[in-house]
């Protein structure tokens, strides 16, 4: 959909999303990275994945799924290109197929440049201290197994709370925003258990939602030239829901760079991460 969207997917769908398969799309998404940043002056991504969702209709804010395997989406934001948010804001059917794209392709085939290391970079910035808040309030009996849950994931590599919403809009359940505990400059220096552990999180959301959501999908934006954290903003699907949440994420600014500051995630307290 643009000169700089590609698709990352397992070469057997049969194989497990594990820390070996994990592993090795950070270090596929690592290198392409590297190279788009050499050849064309990439300075961010846009990365989208579906799990158990394929989507019907007009599918706005997200792409349409090219075949039932777990693909992660990839829209690279070049200098002059078209963006992420442009082209899916747009209905699926009247979306235009990216051209000129011969020259990228040729080069990315004989790109012999320098590769990600197979462990994750030591160079991190800080983490950002928490800030002072009000007392948080107690748990009510009707919230006690919420509580519990959100207890068991305060130590996880991932701070999982449902999504803020922007000044002025009624909340919503079925958007929540994941930000790593630990900075990383990119994301694919993200630890493949981590990513592991958002991946069942994910799963546990989707599961103890009343009634429960058929699949959930996920935008999160690799600003490497910003300082601020990468927020994973996963949302619960149902074919049929009115709200429309994620085509209202992506038109609304979610993909935007730099992201505004209402669609930030934020890093402290526990994460309550089951809705009721």
């Amino acid at each position: 959909m643009t000169e700089a969207h590609f698709v990352l997917r397992l070469n057997d769908p049969s194989l497990a999303f594990d820390v070996e398969s994990a592993t090795d799309l950070l270090r596929c998404y690592g290198h392409l990275r590297s190279a788009l940043i050499e050849l064309r002056g990439a300075t961010a991504a846009q990365l989208y994945l579906a799990l158990n969702w394929q989507p019907v209709g007009d599918a706005l804010g997200e792409p349409v799924a090219e075949t039932s395997t777990p693909s992660l989406h990839v829209f690279f934001t070049l200098p002059g290109s078209t963006t992420a948010a442009s082209a899916l804001s747009r209905p699926a059917h009247v979306r235009p197929a990216a051209g000129n794209t011969e020259e990228l392709d040729e080069q990315l085939r004989r790109w012999q440049g320098g590769k990600v290391a197979s462990t994750p970079s030591h160079d991190k910035r800080p983490e950002p201290k928490p800030e002072q808040g009000p007392e948080p309030e107690q748990p009510s009996a009707t919230m006690h197994e919420q509580h519990r849950l959100a207890l068991a994931w305060e130590s996880r590599a991932f701070h999982v709370e449902p999504s803020r919403q922007p000044p002025g809009t009624p909340f919503r359940g079925g958007h929540w925003t994941g930000v790593p505990r630990q900075p990383v400059a990119s994301l694919d220096e993200t630890s493949p258990a981590a990513l592991l552990e958002l991946a069942q999180g994910m799963a546990v959301l989707a599961s103890h939602a009343q009634p429960a959501f058929a699949g959930v999908t996920v935008w999160v934006c690799d600003d490497w030239d910003s300082a601020a954290q990468q927020t994973f903003h996963i949302f619960g699907r149902r074919h049929g829901d009115a709200t429309h949440q994620l085509a209202a994420f992506v038109t609304g600014g979610g993909l935007n760079v730099p992201l505004p500051a209402s669609w930030h995630g934020k890093s402290d307290g526990p994460s309550p991460i089951v809705e009721k």
